[in-house]
Order: C-alpha cells, then structure tokens, then sequence
C-alpha cells in the first residue's frame, strides 16, 4: 500500500525497512511505526501534537468517555466497503484501534505528523495484538499511498485533506468527517470563559466529494478528577488559545458536566 514519499514508487517490506525500486529505504520502529515524511520535510514532525499532548490524550481517552463516539463511527463503518480504511491525523490511534478491533478483516492505516502520536499507536496495536493496523508519520496532504486504493478514510477532529484523500481513495470510495457539534463540550466552556460560546452550526463542501448523510451524537456526561478534566482541556484547540488567568479556573475543578455533541458527515467521491 506505501509509496516512497521521494520518488513515488512502490515501497516493499524488506526484514525491518520499506525499499522502494530506487533503494530509498524507510526503518520500521522498534514499537512498529515508519516514518513516511519525505527527508527533506521531516522537521515538520514539530507541528504535531507535543509529547505532552499525546500523553493527556492517551490518558483521557482511558476514562471512556469518548468511547460513544468510537462506537459510532465503527456503526457507520460497518455498512459501507472497508477492505482499506485510512484514519488520517490519527493522533495516538484511539479510533483506529477500536476500528481495527472491530473489523478484523480490514486494513487500518494510521497517518500523523507527530512520531510520539505514532509511536504510542503502535505500542497500543502490539500490546492488544491488533495485527491489521499499521502507522507511519506522514503529512495528510501528501501521503504515501497509490492513487485509487482505500475505500475508507476517517478524520475525526482533523483538518480535512480532500483533494489527497480524492486522490487516494477508490472511485465511489467514503469519506467521514467528524466535527464538533454546537454543544461540544460547553460544560468546559462554561468554566473557562466569562462569555460563553457555542461552536458554528455549519456543513462543510468538499470538491470532489457528495454528501450522502449526516448524524448527530449528543450525550451528557460528568468527567471526575481534576487530572482528568486537565487532561481534556490540553487535548483540545481552546488549550493554545485560552489565556493563563482563565487556565488557573479549573486548577480546583474536580467534576466536571457537560455536553459532548459531535456530527458525522458522510460523503462519497464522485468517480
């Protein structure tokens, strides 16, 4: 499924490495992962999610309470072809791993910019033994796969790529998007910010690609433990944006109710 991000050419899977024909040669990590950025972009690893980011979200997703969200989109997943599913900006590979857990058949590929959000995937795949899930560093607008080859790809909370992801799946191939809903986490808003604000009602277009269907997922939920509800706050866009006094509001904050509201839009490419 990989090509060399340099040349364009297949990539092989020789003993630890992936060789292209012009032996451009790509090491497979000791946890599993392969970095796929191209060399002379590879400091771009720095855009993604930070160690520390990585760790809050691995930590926060361990309390389940985004586990609806995972279901869902597993549900959606499972009435449409998947033979190759595409996670792109998988971050530490929540999603990807309960959609490889669910659909055993299937191959999951995993991109991100961040080493630490691949290497931390590939520890959880090794340590569940989730054999048919594969992660590589990568830039998802330029990713390291044959043109009309995946049937599926996700992006959950990510920017949404879609000319490459065009480019990349299988004529009539879906794409899903996951967004915030309006209500999104308002619970948390509440707290930090004197003027609450809800997030845009809107549905995005994307060339090349129609709109088959979208769903709503609403639910409330408590959040317990004030190490947890840090670990939400850092995982999400309003950590770089929120000034250092609104941060010290949730120093104390040990329960935390709120909204979690997200929407899922399936499109399909057009040829």
């Amino acid at each position: 499924m990989y090509i060399c991000p340099i040349c364009k050419q297949v990539l092989n899977r020789i003993n630890n490495s992936y060789k292209c024909e012009n032996n451009h040669s790509y090491d497979i990590s000791s946890s599993g992962y392969v970095n796929l950025l191209n060399p002379g972009k590879r400091n771009n690893f720095k855009a993604g999610d930070s160690k520390e980011m990585v760790k809050a979200r691995s930590a926060f997703f361990e309390s389940n309470t985004y586990e609806p969200i995972a279901t869902k989109l597993c549900s959606i997943i499972s009435k449409i072809p998947r033979n190759v599913i595409v996670d792109a900006g998988c971050g530490e590979g929540y999603y990807s791993l309960h959609i490889a857990q669910q659909f055993l058949s299937s191959l999951i590929l995993g991109f991100d910019m961040t080493k630490y959000g691949c290497d931390h995937a590939s520890k959880c795949a090794k340590r569940i033994n989730s054999q048919n899930a594969l992660f590589s560093v990568s830039n998802i607008f330029d990713l390291p796969l044959l043109d009309n080859s995946v049937d599926v790809v996700t992006s959950l909370f990510a920017p949404v790529a879609d000319k490459e992801f065009s480019r990349i799946l299988k004529p009539h191939g879906y794409l899903v998007v996951v967004s915030a809903g309006v209500f999104h986490l308002d619970g948390l808003k509440r707290i930090l910010y004197d003027n609450l604000y809800l997030n845009e009602d809107k549905q995005s277009i994307y060339e090349g690609f129609s709109l088959v269907d979208t769903i709503n997922l609403k639910y409330e939920t408590v959040i317990h433990g004030n190490e947890t509800i840090n670990n939400l706050f850092t995982m999400t866009p309003y950590y770089h944006r929120t000034s250092l006094t609104d941060k010290k509001k949730l120093e104390n904050i040990t329960e935390l109710n709120t909204n979690i509201e997200v929407n899922f839009s399936i499109y399909t490419k057009n040829n």
